[in-house]
């Protein structure tokens, strides 16, 4: 008597704790994050900018008009991601957002120069102990 007493309560308390929601679960409850939003040089959302950098807001102007026809922007971004590398970044994705390349100037900053539909944008690059310094001035032709 004393055996299913112990047995009975014993069964009550495992089957009643199972009940409970300890979180043991809550890792697999969790959606997946959402992508990777591409950054880009806002307000100019066909300038893109490698991942890890971040804009800085002290350096940085942008002046857009409420309709947005007329847009002029100089933005700085830093990260630490190697110069070369991002110099093919922008040869790579200025062409595939649509911008025709002009003269450039390599020495120790590094001059990029587009072209698209009635817009200008310059992307100067740089290094500075190892950090890398993206800056970006976009207007209308």
């Amino acid at each position: 008597m004393v055996k299913s007493a112990v047995l009975s309560l014993f069964l009550l308390l495992f089957y009643g704790c199972a009940e409970w929601d300890l979180g043991l679960d809550a890792k697999n409850d969790k959606a997946p994050p959402p992508p990777p939003v591409q950054v880009t040089a806002y307000p100019f959302s066909d300038i893109p900018i490698p991942s890890g950098f971040s804009r800085d807001d002290s350096k940085s102007f942008i002046y857009e008009s409420g309709s947005g026809a007329v847009k002029v922007a100089k933005i700085i971004f830093s990260g630490w991601e190697n110069l070369d590398q991002v110099i093919t970044f922008y040869q790579n994705e200025m062409l595939n957002n649509g911008w025709t390349p002009g003269p450039s100037i390599r020495d120790k900053i590094y001059i990029l120069n587009y072209d698209k539909e009635g817009w200008t944008a310059t992307v100067t690059l740089s290094s500075n102990y190892g950090k890398t310094i993206i800056g970006i001035q976009a207007g209308p032709k």
